[in-house]
Formats: C-alpha cells, structure tokens, sequence
C-alpha cells in the first residue's frame, strides 16, 4: 500500500526557538525516494537525530533563498561528500547560480520514475516555488474484465503497461476501475500569502503542507502584505485544492505554543483531517 512518511523536523518560521526550530521536512515514500523539503539552520543534525545520512538523501528541495530556508544547505552539502555522495538539490532558477557555486547539482524539477516534482509558483515577497509531488501509483484493475488473464499480464497492466495476449493489445485504461485515481499528489507551499493561481495550476491534492505562520490576532492585510497566510488562509486553500489531509507548519515565534492553531483547526467545519505537528512530530499517510 502507497505510504507516505512525513518527520517535521523544524516547524518555526524566521525566529527559531528552542522547542521549535527552522524549517525542514523528512519525507521518505514506499519507493525508497529520501527527500528533504527545505534546509534550516541545523537540519543536518536533525536528520541525524532520526538516523538519516545526509549522503543517503535523494534530493533536497529548497522553496526561496530567505536565510530561515536555506541556511541548513552548507552544512549538509559538506557532510554529503564527505560521505561519498553528492547532492541534488531543487530550487527556483534565480538561486541556481549562487547553488551551483556550492558544488551541487541544480535543478527546478525531478523525474524519478513513478515519482515526479516540479516547482509551483506561490505567492511570496521573493521568487519562490512550492514543490507538488505526484506519484504514479499505477491502476486499480476491474477483475471483471481482467479474470482470464496471466498474472505477468496483471503485473504490467497495474505499472500502466500495455500487454499483448492471445494476439490482443491490451491497454491499462481499458480494464481499469474508473473509480480508482492513478495518481497522488502532495504539495509543499513554502512560504505564500493566499494564491489562487497556484490552486489553478494545481487543481487537486491528496496532502497539503501549507505555512501558517499567524493565527486570527493579525489583521490578514499585514499577513498578505508579508507574503504569509493565516490559518484560515491555508484552510481555503486546503477547501480549494481538496485536500483531504492538511499540515500547518511555519508557526511565527510570537506564539508561545501552538494551542491557538489548534484551537482554530479543530474548529473548521466540515473538517478535512488537520494536523499542527510539532518538530520531530512523524505522520505517516496512506495514500
């Protein structure tokens, strides 16, 4: 079954403090795909608190160049080839340059197969990508059309592979199960004030990451204002997107714990299931 393994390792945003650092996700899929989804301050030594090599990354994904994102990056590029590895790293193009001079290799998207990323425009004060993850989970058969035939034809029809049988092409849609979606996709916002645009080109998520750096005491104006949203924001975009899982993350330091998001999302109404992980919080998704 497609499970997705989500380690929050710094769920701050700007300010850290002690009990809630900078931001870092740990994601790790049932594909052996290793990703980290931003880098700051520090995140080597939370990724070795949870036994993960730097070297053993697949890619690190990097959403804008504001310092609270990035400045993990040095230290895990370091230790990295020290190990014998070599990091990838994903990041908007007006920071490739600067990247490149770090010995990385550069780039703004990923095809791995039954795995592909790309970045997502958001709407911040900087040039900044969301990534959106989309796993081709491949295709739920109707057995009543698939009874008769081999299981080494099953086996590709699922992957989404075209078979020959009997002198008969087969095709994976044709015995599909119309109800069943081929894809998952979960996107990471970074941060972003609310952006239709990105729900547009978006369309549907099964898993929204979305900052939610204020709660309701800051007028949304001077959030937006900020290239950041508020927990109603990340709401409407979770309603937008139909998500049916919802992280809030990127929580501003003014908040002593993080009650008051809580408090706001058990309130919303009907809810999609939401979660206000602390760091080292792990979620694991079903997908």
């Amino acid at each position: 079954m497609p499970l997705l393994k989500l380690v929050f390792l710094g769920t701050g945003g700007a300010v850290p403090k002690a009990e809630r650092t900078l931001p870092a996700i740990y994601l790790e899929d049932w594909l052996g795909h290793r990703i980290l989804l931003d880098a700051g301050e520090g995140a080597q030594y939370r990724l070795l608190h949870i036994d993960v090599s730097p070297a053993s990354l697949t890619l690190v994904a990097i959403t804008h160049s504001h310092e609270d994102h990035v400045l993990g990056l040095p230290g895990l590029v370091l230790t990295s080839r020290f190990l014998g590895g070599r990091l990838r790293v994903l990041a908007p193009r007006t920071m490739h340059e600067a990247l490149g001079r770090l010995g990385v290799e550069v780039g703004d998207s990923y095809d791995g197969g039954r795995l592909k990323i790309r970045c997502v425009e958001v709407c911040h004060t900087v040039d900044a990508c969301g990534w959106l993850l989309e796993w081709d989970v491949g295709y739920k058969l109707d057995l009543s059309k698939v009874a008769d035939l081999p299981r080494w034809a099953l086996t590709s029809l699922i992957r989404g592979e075209a078979v020959e049988v009997g002198g008969r092409v087969i095709r994976p849609e044709e015995v599909a199960d119309p109800s069943h979606r081929r894809f998952r996709r979960l996107l990471y916002t970074g941060d972003t004030g609310p952006c239709p645009d990105m729900w547009r080109s978006v369309e549907w998520v099964d898993v929204l990451i979305h900052e939610a750096t204020f709660a309701d005491d800051v007028d949304p104006r001077k959030a937006h204002e900020e290239g950041h949203s508020t927990v109603a924001d990340a709401v409407e975009a979770a309603r937008a997107l139909k998500a049916s899982v919802l992280v809030l993350t990127h929580v501003s330091a003014r908040y002593p714990d993080k009650g008051r998001h809580r408090a706001l999302a058990r309130a919303v109404q009907p809810p999609p299931h939401i979660y206000v992980p602390e760091d080292f919080d792990t979620i694991l998704v079903k997908l």
